[in-house]
């Protein structure tokens, strides 16, 4: 293997705290036999705690109509990935909450690698991920290659937005505000950095697996800067592309994700300190309601 891949399937085996193991179970046994692997990532594997917060898994499964029983919406997920769902369980005597992403194993291998433009998978699966459940070992592998490609994309398509010189520092910061602005996200700029910083061994060491050693002073020569023109534009285009998809991934979401609105309000309120209230009206269209709000959130800053 890699030294790359040798750090993900590290990585993806860490343990993790027992509310998030329980769920995971949980979701394998709901969605059925369709399903291949459960993955674990976000703000709760960060902080090792679901306290305050809401568990964040992706459900790979064979195809969408094994695991999603209305057709309607299998089409969906299949035709734009991922569909969407509020789950909770009882634990331990406290209600623990998910927002659970479904997309096929094909779709996912698809979209971590370099022939997919939209960022959205490669970006967030460069980031740490657990592998949870894994059907098989012929899945855990397959899974391994997507993580590990979703890494080698983001440095790829990140290389050429970077100066002639810089850090792995520079290279993942850089690469994650990217991939912000090419969704409708309330991250503020800071967030990115947090990320880094946060777990900052685990960034240089990837780092070095893809690009190798740097310098003494801690930087690598940039051989792609020649491209950067084009890259802006290609980001240019990713960030329009990718709204789009966001706001067609949000209507799809109001008929999958429960309380959907409250989240995503939430959300908005923890990370840019934009405050919205909802009226149990608006609750009860959120379809509606959301695209009445979006123009609003955007002036005041609570998306981008």
């Amino acid at each position: 293997m890699s030294p790359l891949r040798d750090l993900i399937v590290a990585e993806t085996s860490k343990p993790t705290f027992p509310a998030a193991s329980v769920f995971a179970q949980a979701l394998k046994d709901g969605f059925g036999p369709s399903v291949s692997a459960v993955l674990f990532y976000g703000s709760c594997l960060r902080h090792a705690t679901d306290d305050g917060l809401m568990l964040d898994f992706y459900v790979l499964v064979d195809r969408m109509s094994g695991a999603v029983p209305n057709p309607v919406l299998a089409i969906w997920g299949a035709t734009l990935p991922p569909n969407v769902y509020y789950r909770e369980i009882s634990f331990e005597g406290r209600t623990v909450r998910a927002k659970v992403a479904v997309m096929s194993v094909s779709r996912f291998m698809r979209d971590t690698g370099p022939q997919c433009f939209a960022s959205s998978i490669w970006a967030r699966f460069s980031q740490p991920t657990l592998i949870l459940y894994a059907r098989n070992d012929v899945i855990k592998a397959r899974v391994h290659e997507a993580l590990t490609q979703a890494v080698e994309t983001m440095i790829a398509r990140a290389l050429p937005l970077m100066p002639v010189r810089f850090t792995a520092r520079d290279l993942w910061v850089g690469a994650l505000q990217a991939t912000y602005g090419a969704e409708l996200r309330p991250e503020s700029v800071a967030k990115a950095a947090e990320l880094v910083d946060g777990d900052f061994a685990r960034y240089i060491a990837v780092t070095e697996a893809v690009l190798g050693q740097a310098t003494n002073d801690a930087t690598y020569m940039n051989h792609a800067f020649v491209r950067t023109r084009w890259a802006r534009r290609a980001w240019a285009l990713r960030r329009v592309e990718g709204k789009i998809l966001n706001v067609l991934r949000l209507i799809k979401a109001a008929f999958t994700f429960q309380g959907g609105l409250d989240y995503a309000v939430w959300k908005i309120e923890r990370h840019s300190g934009v405050k919205v209230q909802l009226t149990d009206t608006e609750r009860q269209h959120p379809l509606m309601t959301g695209l009445k709000l979006l123009p609003q959130l955007l002036k005041r800053g609570g998306v981008r």
